[in-house]
């Protein structure tokens, strides 16, 4: 498995984790921030199907959804699931930095969960 290249940051004065960069803490206005990598498993907050895919996908449809790490950094990922039918809100999945398609032969790797 390769490591998960996302950063997230964490503002100094309150301890809100922003994923992606904001110059200002949503939460405090805060401008000072720590960087900090997405740790642990992951917990479904919300998914969705996409049907209706871009230019250079070869599936038919995609399971997109948004998980939280043990840490608190939030992110979205192609889910690894063959339908939403086993999928429910709050389970566990496995995070990995995995090819999501192919551009011009070559992989796009990209966040990827796994249902545990």
């Amino acid at each position: 498995m390769k490591d998960i290249p996302i950063i997230a940051f964490k503002c100094k004065k309150c301890g809100k984790v922003h994923y992606p960069f904001h110059d200002r803490c949503l939460k405090c206005k805060g401008r000072e921030f720590e960087e900090i990598h997405p740790a642990g498993q992951a917990k479904l907050l919300t998914f969705t199907q996409i049907f209706n895919l871009p230019w250079g996908f070869d599936e038919r449809f995609l399971i997109i959804g948004i998980g939280e790490f043990e840490n608190g950094v939030r992110a979205m990922g192609q889910i690894e699931a063959d339908d939403i039918a086993g999928l429910k809100l709050g389970m566990k999945m496995t995070p990995t930095w995995a090819p999501v398609r192919k551009v011009h032969d070559e992989n796009v790797y990209g966040l990827k969960f796994e249902p545990n």
